[in-house]
């Protein structure tokens, strides 16, 4: 695949993780009724303005890792690439295990008073944009693989 393919795959997760961003933040500071209340934006009991920078801080390195995909260059040390796509793939399945959980849990297939009653289970919202996220991780490794194969 060239670089240009990877770059916009990698634009379309930060597209995607902006608009969780900015839904958020207005959300938060404006209220619109278009979107789903403040609640269902937040998966944990960190402080919004500690998720925002956090979040921030993760779409300025997507956009960084986007522009340097864009012109071909590489994006990790290649001793990272396994570890990142172990990394990845883990995020990934804890992200769907406790989707199906929640899922579960509110569809009355488990105790109601499980731990997957818990508000991190069934903050669904916040868990798909957390897969956007671990597919972006997977994205960068699989990317910087393909590169040192090109280079390589």
């Amino acid at each position: 695949m060239s670089p240009r393919r990877w770059a916009a795959i990698s634009l379309a997760f930060g597209v995607a993780f902006a608009a969780r961003v900015a839904g958020q933040a207005v959300q938060r500071w404006w209220s619109v009724g278009f979107l789903p209340e403040q609640d269902a934006w937040q998966g944990s009991s960190l402080p919004f303005p500690a998720l925002f920078a956090a979040q921030i801080v993760i779409l300025a390195i997507i956009a960084l890792v986007t522009i340097r995909m864009r012109v071909g260059a590489s994006v990790l040390p290649r001793r990272w690439v396994a570890p990142v796509i172990a990394f990845g793939v883990l995020y990934f399945a804890v992200m769907v295990v406790r989707l199906v959980l929640g899922l579960a849990g509110d569809a009355g297939l488990l105790v109601q008073d499980s731990i997957f009653a818990a508000r991190w289970f069934t903050a669904y919202l916040p868990t798909i944009f957390h897969l956007v996220l671990a597919t972006e991780v997977v994205l960068i490794a699989l990317y910087q693989r393909g590169h040192r194969q090109r280079i390589g």
